[in-house]
């Protein structure tokens, strides 16, 4: 019986680990090819985007993945990318930024229900303005 439990248990733990796994490889890959960045909801629902869902998952996970995507994404997967990055409050956020911050390359931008493009200078000083006050904001 002992031996059965303890065999039970084993699958368990690796069947979490494996949904632990893809689902990190998922987020990851959702992140990567982002093709908009929009935080705090969109639509007149205002639901929370899969792509700021796994941004979430990355944040909340270690900081490895996060340097790895912010040089492999897409201009607005580097944006969810710095905006974990200044959530989690890394040493050099700033230093990571500055690159970033004399880029003109256009960045889709969904806020609510409106749909812009803005430079992504703009969008990364709107992150390092806003990035810690919104995660107080959150809702799990």
């Amino acid at each position: 019986m002992r031996i059965r439990t303890s065999s039970l248990l084993l699958v368990a733990i690796s069947l979490v680990l494996r949904n632990t796994a893809l689902a990190d490889a998922s987020a990851y890959s959702t992140i990567k090819s982002a093709e908009s960045f929009a935080i705090g909801g969109v639509g007149v629902a205002g639901t929370t985007t899969r792509e700021e869902l796994a941004m979430r998952a990355l944040r909340d996970g270690g900081e490895e993945q996060l340097r790895k995507l912010l040089r492999e994404s897409s201009p607005a997967g580097q944006m969810y990318v710095l905006f974990a990055l200044r959530q989690r409050g890394a040493a050099d956020f700033k230093e990571l930024a500055e690159p970033f911050c004399k880029r003109s390359t256009p960045v889709h931008v969904i806020s609510g229900c409106i749909i812009h493009t803005d430079p992504m200078s703009s969008v990364v000083s709107w992150i390092d303005a806003w990035a810690v006050k919104i995660k107080t904001w959150e809702k799990p």
